[in-house]
């Protein structure tokens, strides 16, 4: 990852992970442990799925956590984590720091993967790097609704 791919600001970061299809990485640096977790809006609702990288292929391999409505994280009944694994606890600890600050705290490094939160795309434009939202997305007034 490059340093262009992390991102601070909270307004940002929120805006990233409620465009409808982001996937990002949130790192420790007090520990070094890191979860990579995918944040995607479900049709014709304000809900959007978690799912958390559970496996090798970086693609494909994400085991359902939660779900973020109405600015707050809960496990539903189809999560096969508890609010005890390290995972929950990560994403909570984050959004709730996310949802708070103007940002992010300096413990706590937030990357996202080179692709557009809302449509997938690689990002090029230097600006959308930074953003994690791409120029057409931008261009067509995109705006991220509140988790």
């Amino acid at each position: 990852m490059t340093e262009e791919t992390r991102m601070i600001d909270c307004d940002q970061i929120l805006q990233f992970i409620t465009a409808g299809n982001a996937y990002f990485t949130l790192r420790s640096q007090k520990t070094g442990t890191r979860y990579t977790f995918r944040i995607k809006k479900a049709k014709d609702s304000d809900t959007f799925f978690v799912s958390c990288l559970y496996g090798s292929d970086n693609t494909g391999d994400y085991a359902y956590l939660g779900i973020i409505k109405n600015c707050e994280f809960r496990i539903t009944a189809k999560s096969r984590f508890t609010l005890d694994s390290p995972q929950v606890k990560a994403i909570v600890w984050s959004f709730a720091h996310i949802m708070n600050a103007d940002r992010i705290p300096d413990v706590l490094e937030f990357w996202h993967e080179g692709r557009c939160g809302r449509c997938g795309r690689l990002l090029t434009v230097p600006e959308s790097i930074a953003s994690g939202i791409g120029p057409e997305c931008a261009k067509r007034g995109f705006k991220a609704e509140a988790a």
